[in-house]
C-alpha cells in the first residue's frame, strides 16, 4: 500500500481512481492573492464547481500541478478540500523563469524548499502538497536561464527521493525538453517512472514522443481543449492512440492543462477567464471515447486514467524506501 497526500489527507495509491494528471484549481502569479484582481471566494466556488462536474463526468483524482509563482492558494485548497468528493493532490515546486531571489540556490537549497511544503505544509494551512511540479519553457533558449532550471530540475530530483514523491514537468516539446530532463533525473539517480514529461501532446514528432516512454518516463498527454478545433483535438488524441498501439498505455497520462479560476491568459480588459466549470470533462467525454471508437481497450483506458498516475506515486515511494 502507498498513501499520497491529498488536501483532505492521505489516500492509498488504490483509491485515486480515475485522475486527470495536470490541472489547475487556480493560476495566475506569485502574490495574486495581495492584488485586488484576485476574487478569493470567487475561486473557490469556481474550482469547486469544475471539480464536481469532472467528479460527475467519472473523475476521481485530479493532480492541481501549480507552484506558488504560478498562483498556487493554500487557501483555495482549505476552503474546497471539503466542498466536493475529488482528491485533489497539491503541488510544490518553481515555474518557467525562475524568480531572481532563487538564483543563487545550489539544487540542495531548492530541495529543502520543496520539502518543506511537502512535510509541515503550505502557507498557514496545514495541507502538504503531495508532488514536485517543474517548468520549463522557451526560457531555455537563453543559457543563464536554462542553466537556473537545470539547477531546481536536480533539486526537485533530491527532494523527490528524500520525500518520495513524484515530479511532474511542464516542458515544450518543440525544444525537446523531455530529452535533457531525463539526463538529469537519470544523473540524480532517479526512477523514471516517478517522473511525468508533461505537455507532450503538443509534439507532432511521433519518434520523441515514443522515445521518451522508451527510455521509462511516464508521458503526460495533459493538454486538451477544444479552443483549437476538432481537428486538434483528434491530432491529439491519436498521440494517446499511438502510444498505446506502441505498447505504452501503463506509461501514457492524460489531462487538460485547464483552470477551474485562472487571472493567466484572462480578457484584454483585465480579470479571470471567463468561467467554465465543464473545463476537466472534455478528456472523459471526448477524448475517452474517440480512443474507444479507434480501437481502445477498456484496460488501456484504465490504464491511462488510473494505473499510469498511480504507477508514479508507487515508483516515487520506492525510492523513499
Amino acid at each position: 500500500m502507498t498513501a499520497v497526500q491529498t488536501i483532505a489527507g492521505l489516500r492509498d495509491t488504490a483509491d485515486l481512481g480515475p485522475t486527470l494528471s495536470h490541472e489547475h484549481l487556480c493560476s495566475g502569479f506569485g502574490g495574486m492573492s495581495l492584488s485586488h484582481i484576485f476574487d478569493l471566494d470567487e475561486a473557490v466556488r469556481r474550482a469547486t464547481d469544475a471539480l464536481n462536474q469532472a467528479y460527475e463526468a467519472g473523475i476521481r483524482t485530479v493532480i492541481d500541478c501549480t507552484p506558488l509563482d504560478n498562483g498556487r492558494q493554500g487557501r483555495v485548497f482549505a476552503r474546497v478540500a471539503d466542498r466536493t468528493p475529488m482528491n485533489v493532490v497539491a503541488a510544490v515546486g518553481v515555474y518557467r523563469a525562475i524568480p531572481i531571489s532563487y538564483a543563487r540556490w545550489e539544487p540542495d537549497a531548492y530541495a529543502e524548499y520543496f520539502l518543506h511544503d511537502i512535510e509541515v505544509g503550505i502557507e498557514d494551512t496545514g495541507i502538504r502538497a503531495g508532488i514536485i511540479k517543474i517548468a520549463w519553457d522557451i526560457e531555455t533558449q537563453i543559457e543563464p536561464l536554462r542553466l537556473l532550471l537545470e539547477t531546481a530540475a536536480r533539486g526537485a530530483a533530491r527532494a523527490a527521493k528524500a520525500a518520495g514523491v513524484p515530479i511532474t514537468c511542464h516542458t515544450r516539446p518543440a525544444e525537446y525538453h523531455g530529452n535533457r530532463l531525463i539526463e538529469i533525473f537519470e544523473e540524480e539517480g532517479l526512477d523514471l517512472r516517478a517522473t511525468t514529461i508533461g505537455h507532450t501532446n503538443d509534439s507532432t514528432d511521433t519518434d520523441y514522443v515514443l522515445g521518451l516512454a522508451r527510455k521509462g518516463a511516464t508521458v503526460g498527454l495533459d493538454r486538451f481543449t477544444a479552443a483549437r478545433g476538432e481537428e486538434e483535438m483528434v491530432r491529439r488524441s491519436q498521440v494517446a492512440l499511438d502510444l498505446v498501439r506502441a505498447g505504452f498505455a501503463e506509461q501514457v497520462s492524460l489531462g487538460h492543462d485547464g483552470a477551474g479560476y485562472s487571472l493567466t491568459g484572462g480578457p484584454p480588459t483585465g480579470g479571470p477567464r471567463p468561467e467554465n466549470p465543464a473545463v476537466w470533462r472534455l478528456v472523459p467525454e471526448w477524448e475517452v471515447p474517440w480512443l474507444r471508437a479507434h480501437g481502445v481497450t477498456e484496460d488501456q483506458i484504465d490504464a491511462m486514467l488510473t494505473r499510469s498516475v498511480r504507477a508514479t506515486f508507487e515508483a516515487a515511494a520506492a525510492m523513499k524506501r
